[in-house]
């Protein structure tokens, strides 16, 4: 387990975090503060809309390929 330490609008929040999952988070969280220090509420909230969209966008992607995959595998199966 890692402790990662963020700020926003500073304040300090710490997380903890598995050893895998923290490296890909401070990764991004790095990139995503492109050098900053912290990150006010509003920021944070438009960043956070942003990934659900995407989160939404994929799974949306991933519900239609396993459609197709399921429809060809029916039609093989005939």
């Amino acid at each position: 387990m890692k402790q990662i330490t963020l700020t926003v609008s500073s304040r300090d929040y710490t997380i903890t975090l598995d050893d895998d999952f923290a490296e890909i988070f401070e990764r991004d969280w790095q990139k995503f503060m492109k050098g900053k220090k912290f990150i006010e509420p509003r920021e944070l909230i438009n960043a956070f809309v942003e990934k659900s969209y995407e989160s939404y966008t994929n799974l949306r992607v991933i519900e239609g390929v396993t459609k197709d995959i399921e429809e060809k595998l029916k039609l093989e199966n005939k």
